[in-house]
């Protein structure tokens, strides 16, 4: 039944749990081609999570911070809605696993993949579960374990701007948190962002056929081109659709946090926001990019750098793959709960 007493969901805490191995990025790779574009720039370290960490194990401790620091019982958790990059199975996901990891008996697990875009997604489905009053207590989970995985990958300076990491979310009734969301599918970008084999002696094979080569991320100069062009449209058109929806204007921002592929997109984004520094706040030269992960590690950086104080307005604006979704929220950022 609905609760009467809290009509909304509220964003309780948000937590990151970054991998303990750091690794430190050198001088460009000799004969990559593409390393020396902007796209490629702007991180100094980030963390590696394989093997030190299978999935379940990263996206399990990130649930056990989180309910550790907010003080919920794990028995008390309804639902988890995650993301994970890579699972640690073609099929299945790793939310069973977390969920007995954590000891959450009583939690439904539930799979969301908008790509970077996923932890909007996931926070605005928890939101509606808890509004139509079905669950109370939901956990939405982000787990990056992917370039790590990849030793041929790492080989290209086309991989030193990725990084792994895991964060947790705590949703419950309570407070307004999020006052304005916008999402839209753009599928006519399909395909300008890929993650596919590599080619083995000239021939290319499908992941699923024998003899396929290993995982690589494939660029053309085309496809940066492309996907730069879409990056800088989209983001700040959808925070300014979400400020908009919200009542607000860009004057109104405490602090914008995106996506986190670049320096130069960051510092390009907050331009066309008209939401620069001091009111910015990223993780890209510490952490990388995260993917679907990069807006909550950088969120729980800032609320535990006291970046963040009840009553703030927070613009959030991520894209995903090539442009081929775009995703923004508006928060007002709540008291802590008694």
């Amino acid at each position: 039944m609905r609760n009467n007493r809290a009509n909304f969901a509220q964003i309780i805490d948000v937590v990151n749990f970054l991998p303990e191995r750091i690794v430190t990025n050198g001088s460009q790779s000799a004969g990559d081609e593409l390393g020396d574009d902007p796209f490629f720039r702007g991180v100094a370290e980030r963390r590696f999570a394989s093997p030190d960490h299978s999935s379940a194990e990263l996206g399990a401790l990130a649930v056990e911070k989180l309910l550790n620091r907010t003080g919920v019982a794990a028995t008390d958790v309804d639902l988890i809605i995650y993301n994970c990059v890579f699972n640690d199975t073609f099929w299945p996901g790793i939310g069973p696993a977390v969920q007995k990891a954590v000891g959450a008996d009583r939690a439904m697990i539930l799979q969301v993949d908008t790509s970077c875009c996923s932890w909007l997604s996931g926070v605005r489905t928890a939101a509606a579960f808890i509004e139509s009053g079905q669950h109370r207590n939901v956990v939405v989970l982000t787990v990056t374990n992917f370039v790590s995985r990849l030793p041929e990958f790492q080989k290209s300076s086309r991989s030193r701007v990725l990084g792994d990491g895991a964060t947790a979310t705590l949703l419950a009734p309570g407070e307004q948190t999020i006052l304005s969301t916008y999402e839209r599918s753009h599928g006519e970008n399909y395909g300008l962002l890929r993650f596919e084999p590599d080619e083995v002696d000239g021939q290319f094979r499908q992941f699923w056929e024998r003899g396929c080569g290993p995982i690589t991320v494939n660029f053309t100069r085309e496809r940066i081109d492309a996907l730069r062009e879409n990056a800088m449209r989209l983001v700040p058109e959808a925070v300014g659709i979400s400020l908009d929806r919200a009542g607000l204007e860009s004057r109104d921002v405490s602090l914008l946090i995106t996506h986190q592929p670049n320096d130069e997109y960051l510092a390009e984004w907050r331009r066309r926001c008209g939401i620069e520094p001091p009111r910015t706040h990223d993780t890209l030269a510490k952490y990388g990019n995260l993917f679907s992960g990069s807006i909550p590690v950088t969120l729980a950086d800032a609320l535990d750098n006291s970046l963040v104080k009840p009553g703030d307005i927070l613009a959030l604006g991520t894209f995903s793959n090539g442009g081929d979704m775009v995703s923004a929220m508006t928060l007002r950022w709540p008291a802590a709960r008694a």
